[in-house]
């Protein structure tokens, strides 16, 4: 494995791979860009081509290319590795570890999900009601092998049977959450042989990846409609699988979205095969789960504009103003796409292609679709005026801008007739959509930015000649700071600043990225020195005080000779 990393950073430099998620500008010797981790306007994300790492002085978040992008795409280290290694070209060679411990691990469980694909993917191959089922919804044999699509046979133990044969346990096996136990205990179906079943029986199913491409989870869709099945069924949250987190296709449309700068938002993964088919591969689904904070977050990372394309029955519809609520809330510019009555995206695009397209087109901003929805009811005065308090107002509080919130003010009060003021003065009162926990990120790794909002003048000096020392190596710098210190003072700095150097280096390259000259290292060691006097000769003066205080004598006499020793020495620099 180690192998593997080492060829990897070879092949990938830094700056080629964040430069992949961020726009990076020259700064000195370095690259700064706006953090990807937190909200910021002045860019404070450093990247270092020479020692493959960056580092950002607003959230602490810094590292090399496989904690950036665990960070940046949510993954784990293997996640990061997978991701990196298939960027690079470079082949990852796995040993496949003992089951016998009976302990699911997350590398087990991502093994046993990915022989189930395929297992689903060599079923499809063999049922012709589920490849015909493909065929009459228009989805072509290149999707359905890009999009890895697969079958459940119609047996209770079909899957189960066969990851068995391939040693893996039951209980790895239900920890994945692809077969079910009975309630009721070993069951005659089975001969009384086991009390487990296959979750997914009869059903096309659509492997859900997370963002490096690795299945996490399954949604299986019935072929016939039975009257007691649920048209679609889902895998069980897991270790890996959890659904606040998981966008069908975001594996697949990330890159799109990062070049066309939005993203397009469907409910269903139908939906989102014919789109992708349909060369709109920027979209991603839900998978008939309301939008949470973490799909925001994933979505922030590639665009901060999404275009909603809303299910027409009125369901639908509201689910679907709650998530655009919540990503007005936290600073999306958010379009709607409306469908024709009765049709969802699968249906329109094998339908009329040019329709789809047109419908994404002729997208309009979310609070512009919301007042048209209610100009054209016909409302009296009063009904107008209750319902734009009710129905739109809400998400204009949503918005953080000053000067939107005042766009759409004025645009109602032009539409409608009802005074600005009066408008202001309800939208003081109304609440956003979805209040959303306001407060500083979270830090990643030891937080400099507090250390450094509490050190000392002489601590401030240390930290940019330390910087200087750990970025340049320079000997004669070190011989010079070991003459301001004593031995074991010099130590007690080097041990306080090396959590930090890559901080404090970078600090240094930020301050200095055309070089620093020897007099201005002279005038920081003259300072550093002068500084430690002070320190030294305030300490003194305070043990001076107390010794009077005591009416030892010869102390007095002692410590006097030392201040006014200190006192010169001060004078001189």
């Amino acid at each position: 494995m180690s192998d593997s990393v080492e060829k990897i950073k070879e092949r990938l430099g830094i700056a080629e791979v964040v430069g992949g998620y961020l726009k990076l500008e020259k700064a000195g010797k370095n690259l700064r860009a706006r953090c990807p981790f937190h909200n910021e306007k002045t860019p404070s994300f450093f990247v270092s081509p020479d020692r493959s790492s960056y580092y950002c002085f607003g959230c602490g978040a810094k590292g090399d290319i496989f904690s950036f992008v665990e960070q940046f795409e949510s993954l784990d280290f293997k996640g990061a590795l997978k991701l990196l290694a298939d960027r690079a070209g470079v082949k990852l060679e796995y040993e496949r570890g003992s089951f016998s411990d009976g302990k699911a691990g997350r590398e087990k469980i991502f093994q046993i999900l990915e022989e189930a694909t395929g297992y689903f993917e060599a079923n499809l191959k063999l049922n012709d009601e589920a490849r015909n089922y493909l065929q009459k919804r228009g989805v072509a044999e290149k999707t359905r092998v890009a999009f890895r699509l697969g079958y459940a046979p119609d047996e209770w133990r079909s899957l189960l049977t066969h990851l068995k044969n391939k040693k893996f346990t039951e209980n790895d096996l239900e920890k994945t959450g692809l077969i079910k136990k009975s309630e009721t205990g070993g069951s005659p179906r089975f001969g009384g042989a086991s009390n487990y079943y296959d979750r997914f029986r009869g059903r096309l199913i659509f492997p859900i990846a997370d963002s490096a491409g690795r299945i996490v989870g399954f949604s299986g869709r019935i072929l016939e409609g039975k009257p007691d099945d649920a048209k679609y069924i889902n895998s069980p949250e897991t270790e890996l699988f959890i659904k606040s987190r998981i966008l069908y296709g975001l594996d697949k449309a990330k890159a799109e979205i990062r070049r066309r700068d939005f993203a397009v938002l469907v409910e269903g993964q139908m939906d989102l095969l014919m789109s992708h088919q349909a060369s709109v591969a920027n979209t991603v689904a839900s998978s008939g789960t309301a939008l949470t904070n973490e799909h925001i977050n994933l979505l922030k990372r590639f665009s901060n504009r999404l275009l909603l394309v809303f299910d027409p029955d009125e369901a639908g519809f509201k689910a679907a103003l709650r998530g655009a609520g919540l990503a007005l809330t936290r600073g999306l510019e958010v379009k709607v796409a409306v469908l024709p009555k009765g049709l969802d995206p699968a249906d329109l695009i094998l339908r009329n292609l040019t329709d789809w397209k047109d419908a994404l087109k002729n997208a309009i901003f979310l609070i512009d679709f919301l007042l048209a929805k209610i100009l054209n009811k016909g409302y009296d005065k009063r009904q107008l005026a209750k319902a734009v308090e009710k129905e739109v107002l809400p998400y204009i509080a949503s918005l953080k801008s000053r000067i939107e919130q005042s766009h759409y003010i004025s645009e109602i009060a032009d539409k409608t007739d009802i005074k600005e003021d009066a408008l202001w003065a309800e939208l003081r009162k109304t609440t956003p959509v979805i209040e959303v926990g306001k407060g500083s990120p979270p830090t990643l790794g030891a937080n400099y930015g507090e250390v450094k909002e509490k050190l000392t003048k002489r601590e401030l000096l240390e930290r940019r000649l330390f910087g200087l020392l750990f970025a340049e190596k320079d000997k004669k710098l070190e011989n010079e700071l070991k003459n301001i210190f004593d031995v074991a003072e010099f130590k007690t700095a080097l041990e306080f600043w090396q959590p930090f150097r890559e901080e404090v280096v970078f600090e240094a390259e930020a301050n200095w990225g055309d070089g620093i000259s020897e007099g201005e290292i002279a005038e920081l060691l003259v300072n550093l020195k002068n500084e430690k006097l002070r320190e030294k000769f305030l300490q003194k003066t305070k043990e001076l005080a107390e010794a009077e205080k005591m009416g030892e004598n010869i102390r007095v006499r002692k410590l006097m000779e030392e201040c006014q020793k200190l006192s010169k020495e001060i004078t001189n620099y």
